[in-house]
C-alpha cells in the first residue's frame, strides 16, 4: 500500500484518461520500488479507478475483486483472474517461460503464481503481469475486493448477496471466521450510487 501510495499521482495524472495503463504502470513501479529497496517477501495486489465513466481493476496475485451487476447472468462479475498454481493457464505459462511448479507450488514454495515481489521465485516463473478489466461504472452496484481467505469460504454470489442485505466489510470478515476460514480475510466493501444520484 506505501509503494502504491507513492507510484500512484504521478501515473494517474499522466495517464488518467488511459485508466488501464495507469494502474498497470502503478503496478510496474511498485515492482520497481520494492526491487530497488531490496525487499523481502511479496504480496498480491488489487487496484481499482474510475474516470466517472469506467471502472478499471488491475490485479497480480490470488485476491479477488467481485462486482454486483444487474446484467450479469448471475447478478455478479468477477473483475480479476486467479494467478495461481491451481490454474492449467498458469502452469502453462510458467513451463513455457522455463520455470519450476514442484508439489503444487512455484520453486516448490509459493501457490501464488503472480504478484508483487518474491524475487528469489522469479527463475522459477513467478512474475509481476497483471491482469486488467473495465466495465462501464453505471452498470456497477457495489465491489467487493478481498483476500483469499474470504473466498475460500463464500462464493461471489453469496458474497453478493450478503453485500445487498447490508453486510458490511467487518461483517464478512466475521462470517468468514465463522464459517472457519484459518487464512489472512481482508476485505473492502466499496458502494457506487446511480450517477444520476451522485450528480445530484
Amino acid at each position: 500500500a506505501a509503494l502504491a501510495a507513492q507510484a500512484a499521482p504521478q501515473c494517474w495524472r499522466q495517464r488518467r484518461h488511459a485508466a488501464p495503463e495507469a494502474l498497470v504502470e502503478v503496478l510496474r513501479k511498485c515492482q520497481d520500488m520494492a526491487r530497488q529497496e531490496r525487499l523481502q517477501g511479496g504480496s498480491t495486489a488489487v487496484l481499482m479507478a474510475t474516470d466517472g465513466q469506467q471502472l478499471c481493476c488491475c490485479s497480480v496475485g490470488d485476491s479477488r475483486a467481485v462486482a454486483r451487476v444487474a446484467a450479469a447472468p448471475s447478478g455478479t462479475l468477477r473483475l480479476t483472474r486467479e494467478h495461481s498454481c491451481r490454474v492449467p493457464e498458469e502452469v502453462e505459462r510458467i513451463a513455457a517461460a522455463g520455470g519450476c511448479i514442484s508439489f503444487g507450488r512455484v520453486g516448490g514454495v509459493l501457490p501464488m503464481t503472480r504478484g508483487l515481489g518474491n524475487f528469489d521465485l522469479e527463475a522459477a516463473g513467478f512474475a509481476c503481469i497483471p491482469d486488467v478489466m473495465t466495465l462501464p461504472l453505471m452498470e456497477v452496484s457495489f465491489v467487493v475486493v478481498a483476500s483469499d481467505g474470504l473466498w475460500d469460504v463464500i462464493s461471489d454470489e453469496e458474497c453478493c448477496a450478503l453485500v445487498s442485505r447490508g453486510c458490511t466489510a467487518d461483517g464478512l470478515v466475521r462470517e468468514a471466521r465463522q464459517r472457519g476460514s484459518s487464512d489472512d480475510v481482508a476485505v473492502v466493501v466499496t458502494h457506487f450510487p446511480p450517477l444520476s444520484a451522485a450528480g445530484a
